[in-house]
């Protein structure tokens, strides 16, 4: 018998209750309301493990894509399930890949030689990426990862502690990294893809990591469209696009500048809506931009194939998706949150993980691969000021440890890092799907970056450049990133005032108080003084509504 749940209790459910914004509240809450019907979703989740009945449903984890409930079933089991949001885009397709690639990896890993190390995402119990289901929504039903997020521990944990989360991140990152794919998109079951895709080998069969295994899964998992979000979201999912999969990164490239410039010329996104950047006075340069993707795609591939070769890698290895214990060593349990994964060019694959990044500021990273070092008037600080040195110290010295740990042990990532053009190429299809989301600023700044190093990307003088900003373009746009940045700083000022995220969200209890203080603060703001407009407003610029 399932667990009966009033009117209010399911809609609480269907709704996001974790954050209030302080504009375009009703629409962001819009984009994460998923109804559907609770007493059907649990008989499937009894189902799924053998259990009479639920005994309790919790809301645990509300992302700015998922929900994610904790379900306790009569048998002592607990799966956790997982809801998209609408917001994803092609919610269909992005289930049907998350489930694959986690199926696939915990299949294709089981015999490596450090699967006892590596953190495995979790078993999979059900799944549906329909909306045409007893349910009423595409879902995921798993194993519920106990322990807690990394992040609760990360600022406290030292010495062997923090030896034990490094090294099982790069366990996992290592086994991924060396299987190598035929193409570049993302995994599906078989019958998930188009049928002229079927007869595709998943694995590059002259591989060594090509073994019987390998050629077993080829018969279950085929390689299909990328289902990062970026190629489906909204509007843009109505764009006719070729999404993979790629046979190279060439082409990958390539596809990703005509697909914006498909979504300029067929009106898919309106641009003169506040909701985007970029301004409709953007485009003649948005259009030369992503004409000069296109000419420089086969330029800038880098010339070993190994480098560009499709391989798999989480998609965000934040400290948010790796589980440890709450206490003892952090060994990470399981990695979560696999919406996204994409088959891609290893150098594309091969950066530093989102747990392990720095930005340098505070503590300087040195350029030798050498620890950092605590300042040299450390001692005359006051104990609070030493504490938060020590912290951004230890933060700094796990950013270079990854680092020095990932290039030692990997020939083939630490070629990548040394490529000269490495961290622009890192970004490149990134900056390309959303330069008219996000304004042409940072796609431009990336461009001229690769006209600064383009006799060292090609390695031969004698190769003109495509890329043809002047000295006085280069200039203007070095102005307006100085414009730009002086007033990210002070929305960052207006943010901490307000206690809000960079997204203007805050939780509910505050929402009242903060919204009042925000009206307070806006006949105060000075568009002139600050370099630009107040930033909350009914229409602004949202990362997750564009």
């Amino acid at each position: 018998m399932p667990l009966a749940l009033s009117r209010s209790e399911a809609e609480t459910l269907f709704s996001y209750t974790s954050s209030r914004w302080l504009c375009n509240d009703e629409d962001e809450r819009e984009a994460r309301y998923v109804a559907f019907d609770p007493h059907a979703l649990q008989r499937i989740a009894c189902e799924s493990v053998g259990a009479e009945e639920c005994v309790s449903w919790q809301k645990i984890g509300e992302g700015a894509f998922n929900r994610v409930f904790l379900l306790k079933f009569n048998n002592g089991v607990e799966a956790a399930v997982r809801i998209p949001f609408p917001n994803v885009g092609n919610v269909g397709r992005s289930v049907a890949s998350e489930v694959a690639t986690m199926c696939y990896v915990r299949e294709r890993l089981r015999d490596h030689r450090c699967a006892a190390k590596i953190p495995f995402p979790p078993k999979v119990f059900a799944w549906n990426s329909s909306y045409d289901n007893p349910a009423g929504t595409p879902f995921i039903v798993l194993e519920y990862s106990k322990g807690v997020p990394l992040q609760q521990r990360w600022l406290h944990i030292q010495g062997p502690d923090t030896a034990a989360a490094v090294l099982s991140l790069g366990d996992l990152e290592f086994a991924l990294l060396d299987l190598q794919f035929s193409q570049h998109g993302s995994l599906y079951f078989v019958n998930d893809v188009p049928e002229e895709l079927r007869n595709r080998p998943l694995h590059q069969e002259d591989h060594p990591s090509t073994d019987d295994l390998a050629r077993q899964l080829d018969l279950k998992y085929k390689i299909g469209p990328t289902a990062n979000r970026e190629w489906w979201r909204f509007s843009y999912g109505r764009v006719n696009a070729n999404r993979g999969p790629w046979l190279d990164m060439e082409t990958m490239i390539r596809s990703a500048a005509e697909f914006q410039i498909r979504a300029i010329d067929t009106g898919a996104v309106d641009i003169s809506s506040s909701r985007v950047k970029s301004k409709p006075s953007d485009i003649p340069l948005l259009r030369r931009m992503l004409d000069i993707c296109i000419r420089i795609a086969p330029l800038v591939v880098p010339t070993n194939p190994a480098l560009t070769a499709p391989a798999l890698n989480h998609p965000d290895l934040a400290l948010s998706n790796l589980i440890v214990p709450s206490e003892g060593p952090p060994h990470i349990r399981h990695s979560i949150d696999w919406q996204g994964a994409t088959i891609s060019p290893f150098c594309m694959q091969a950066h530093v993980p989102r747990a392990f990044s720095y930005t340098p500021g505070v503590i300087p990273i040195p350029d030798d691969g050498t620890l950092p070092v605590l300042p040299d008037d450390f001692d005359s600080k006051t104990p609070e000021e030493q504490e938060y040195l020590r912290m951004h110290w230890r933060l700094t010295g796990r950013y270079v440890w990854y680092n020095v740990l990932i290039q030692g042990g990997h020939r083939l990532r630490r070629e990548a890092f040394h490529l000269p053009h490495y961290e622009p190429l890192l970004n490149l299809v990134p900056f390309i799907t959303r330069c008219v989301s996000e304004g042409p600023a940072d796609l431009q700044g990336l461009l001229i970056g690769f006209q600064q190093l383009w006799a060292e990307i090609v390695g031969d003088k004698s190769t003109p450049c495509p890329i043809d900003f002047t000295p006085e373009e280069v200039a203007a746009h070095a102005q307006e990133v100085e414009r730009q940045a002086e007033y990210e700083r002070n929305v960052a000022q207006l943010y901490e005032e307000l206690g809000c995220m960079n997204d203007g969200s805050v939780v509910p209890d505050a929402y009242e108080a903060a919204k009042a203080r925000m009206e307070r603060l806006r006949e105060e703001w000075d568009e002139s003084a600050m370099k630009g407009p107040f930033p909350f407003y009914e229409g602004a610029y949202s990362y997750y509504l564009t």
